[in-house]
């Protein structure tokens, strides 16, 4: 019988997809996004600090009113705060690892204008960031600062690891093993010797790193696109306040050369050829038993009990394939281009050098670390050495110096060990040698012969200066420190003019920017908590039963924190001031808050829980809310820094969740705020217990005398004052303390009130998934609004178009349709 094929037919309509974002275009996402992703956690800091060194020097050379660029440098230093080095002397990596790439801008350059807008409060037309210059220099530029600080410390960990070896050399004098050559066994040597030829190596990688550091210290900046610019600028300026050593002499050159690159390139395969050539050693030694296995630097086998592998020496050898890889990239990638300025030969080959120096790093750290390790063991005894062969060559040296003519000691040698090792020779064969070579000798030749071949610790004795012997190692640990200490004088006072620079910068900018605009926008003082939402789910089941929801979440929570979150992704400059636990919910809260443009200030409790609320939510019902403070408990104003207080609007939201920062604490908090000059707003939340006479004197006696912005939701509004209606209630409050009252009316809308007057905004009809948090998102959207300009009619309306839209999408959509509404 025969069977059918009953195989599907191939469906030919199926294509497979050409992105992953359907939000971005096929460009964008397979190489804007990738790129972006790549490069602006280095690019960013780096362009900052270009930025804030141009922005003071086009303001003392006049190209720039004072008051403009004071603008400017405030934003910087706001921006200089979220992404640079916290403090001196931190490594080449950046500080930030990520930032969002929302399809609003093609790449760091122009995402550096846009948070530069939000940070001075004005839009991307009004900056004069870029005045005589070109992303074309701004680029060269910022690829030098990035790569001389990866060679600093590169070069700090090279000559750590020749000072190791010398150490090492100076215990393992005595340490005699057998050399090789052509993986063969060749002449006595010790552990000494080959460290200290290691050490010499090293450090002439290092002086070649030194030459390459100060080819890659030299300022492009002020060549602008390739030929300069007609205003009048000091480049020189530019490069003294950036820690560079000179500035560029052709500004050609300037920005298409990649000399540096290569250099650097080729010097990073250098080290790691050196340094795989030596785990090929070490490897063998280990194996032999010469040298002790660290356990550390070992791996155990899957199958076999008895083996440690020493794998990491395997690894050594593998990551100098990469790093020769990397340079092979960087040259072919170079060579495409045109010497001019293109991305083939700048842009393009910065993700090839900085992995390249993450790897070369690492890769001496082991090197570094091996060292350290190194431990004579089971070393090969006398008669080891003496029966591999090692020794004939001090046999017809020895010869030799007897007016024996080399070629004729040489033939003797080669016949005697032909016929076995000189543990072996006696008498009779070293007389038939010498005879068959028609040497004469009355004996002591003879002797010689016998005597030289079975003492391998004469080499110890050899004063050859860089030979293994004990003078001449000394000797050589000598000059090897004395060059070692040279450089490491000549990297550290590269390194402190670097950043002493910086911290001359760093001041420069703070003196000359005016203190409100070095402050944010928007500070966000209040609560912060892991938010574990059910869905689905309006009460708590029988007790002894248990009830499955459709889905549980756990979100960023707390009043404070959700607003602070949204504003940011909005692009607001805005800092969140809050206190959690040293618990793994106060390490998620953290993690959960990180977004670009949200200055975290989160202030630790040690050996105390974090805040945790458990929220039941169901769509068409009220929510309701279990809460346990935890860390935010003892949140109290001493937490609370100078910085939070210098912005354009300060929030204290979670009121009643904060016991001690409620009554005069609160008081005093909105009092300094406003000294400050900031806007003072309070969004209190609902109290425990209920809206007591207790609770309402509290409010009015100390906390609203001092607040400009009231924003309630129905309930509180209601609560808070005891009149029946919004209207009523908003012109009742708003005539009692004198501030604008902006009330949150869920599915109604929104409304704000001054004095008498009041103005509503009608919610737009949406299908509600998930209404957590849309108050705050109100609060984010009115803030950014007057940010922007808009008059407190129009902030209202946008906050209610803005949290009405965010209900009904699914939560994992919402911060993109935040971010979208920046442009």
């Amino acid at each position: 019988m025969t069977q059918e094929n009953t195989a599907p037919e191939p469906d030919a309509s199926r294509r497979a997809p050409l992105r992953d974002r359907e939000d971005l275009s096929i460009y964008w996402d397979n190489h804007l996004r990738v790129a972006f992703e790549q490069s602006a956690p280095h690019d960013l800091p780096a362009m900052v600090e270009a930025s804030l060194a141009h922005v003071v020097m086009l303001r003392e050379t006049g190209a720039l009113t004072e008051q403009r660029a004071d603008r400017l440098l405030g934003g910087l230093l706001t921006l200089w705060r979220r992404w640079g080095d916290a403090q001196p002397g931190e490594d080449w990596r950046p500080r930030v690892t990520s930032h969002p790439f929302d399809g609003s801008v093609e790449d760091p350059y122009y995402y550096l204008e846009q948070q530069l807008a939000a940070a001075c409060g004005i839009s991307t037309s009004d900056l004069d960031v870029q005045l005589a210059r070109s992303r074309n220099d701004l680029d060269a530029g910022v690829f030098r600062m990035i790569l001389r600080r990866g060679i600093l410390d590169l070069a700090e960990l090279l000559l750590q690891a020749v000072r190791d070896l010398e150490e090492a050399a100076a215990r393992t004098v005595d340490a005699l093993l057998i050399g090789h050559t052509h993986r063969r066994p060749a002449q006595p040597t010790t552990i000494a010797h080959v460290l200290s030829g290691l050490a010499e190596a090293f450090l002439s990688q290092a002086e070649e790193l030194l030459s390459v550091y100060d080819e890659m210290n030299v300022s492009p900046l002020g060549s602008a696109a390739f030929t300069g610019t007609d205003i009048a600028i000091d480049a020189q300026r530019v490069a003294d306040l950036l820690g560079f050593s000179s500035s560029f002499t052709a500004s050609y050159e300037a920005v298409a050369g990649a000399e540096h690159f290569m250099r650097l390139a080729g010097l990073h395969a250098r080290i790691a050829s050196t340094g795989a050539r030596w785990a090929r050693v070490l490897q063998e030694w280990m194996n032999l038993g010469w040298v002790r296995m660290p356990d550390e630097f070992t791996q155990g086998s899957s199958i076999m009990p008895q083996k440690k592998n020493p794998v990491v020496l395997e690894h050594l050898v593998s990551m100098s394939g990469a790093a020769n890889g990397e340079t092979n990239a960087v040259y072919t990638t170079i060579a495409a281009g045109w010497y001019e300025d293109s991305n083939n030969a700048t842009t393009d080959v910065q993700k090839h050098l900085w992995s390249s120096t993450e790897r070369i790093i690492r890769f001496v750290r082991l090197i570094d670390g091996l060292t350290l390790e190194i431990e004579p063991a089971a070393l090969p005894s006398d008669e080891d050495i003496v029966r591999s062969g090692a020794t004939t060559t001090a046999v017809a040296e020895a010869l030799a110096t007897h007016s024996v003519p080399w070629r004729s000691a040489h033939d003797v040698v080669g016949t005697l060990f032909r016929q076995g090792d000189p543990t072996t020779w006696d008498e009779g064969q070293v007389e038939a040698a010498l005879a068959e070579a028609a040497i004469d000798d009355d004996g002591r030749l003879r002797d010689l012969v016998l005597s030289s071949g079975r003492d391998p610790r004469r080499i110890l004795e050899r004063e050859q200066p860089g030979s293994p012997g004990r003078q001449a190692i000394a000797i050589a640990l000598e000059h090897a420190e004395q060059r070692e200490r040279s450089l490491v004088r000549q990297f550290q006072e590269r390194r402190r003019a670097l950043d002493t620079a910086r911290e001359q910068l760093l001041t420069t900018a703070t003196d000359l920017a005016d203190i409100r605009t070095t402050g944010c926008a928007l500070s966000v003082i209040g609560n912060a908590n892991l938010d574990v939402i059910v869905h689905a789910a309006t009460t708590f089941p029988p007790a002894g039963t248990e009830q499955i929801v459709p889905e549980i979440e756990v979100r960023l929570g707390g009043s404070a924190a959700i607003a602070a979150q949204r504003a940011a992704q909005l692009g607001l400059a805005t800092r969140l001031t809050a206190k959690v636990g040293d618990d793994p919910s106060g390490q998620m809260v953290r993690a959960l808050a990180e977004v670009d443009g949200l200055d975290l200030d989160l202030i630790t409790a040690q050996s105390v829980s974090s805040g945790l609320t458990v929220v039941s939510e169901e769509r068409g019902c009220e929510r309701s809310f279990l809460s346990s403070l935890g860390a935010m408990g003892s949140f109290a104003p001493e937490d609370v820094r100078a910085e939070a207080f210098e912005a354009k609007f300060a929030l204290f939201s979670g009121y009643f969740l904060l016991p001690e920062l409620q009554g005069g604490a609160a008081a005093a908090l909105l009092r300094r705020a406003r000294s400050s000059g900031a806007t003072t707003a309070i969004d209190t939340g609902h109290p425990d217990g209920g809206w007591t006479e207790r609770t309402r004197a509290e409010i009015f006696e100390h906390v609203l005398p001092h607040t400009d912005i009231i924003l309630p939701n129905e309930s509180e509004l209601l609560g808070l004052t005891g009149v029946a209606g919004v209207e009523d209630a908003a012109r009742d409050l708003s005539a009692r303390t004198g501030a604008l009252v902006v009330a949150k009316l869920g599915a109604e809308g929104g409304l704000v009130c001054t004095g008498e007057e009041v103005h509503r905004a009608p919610a737009p009809a949406v299908t509600a998934r998930d209404t957590t948090g849309a108050g705050d998102t109100f609060n984010a959207v009115f803030f950014w609004a007057l940010s922007r300009g808009l008059d407190v009619a129009d902030a209202l309306d946008a906050a209610v178009a803005a949290a009405s839209q965010l209900v009904a999408l699914e939560p994992h959509a919402r911060a993109a349709h935040l971010r979208s509404l920046r442009v």
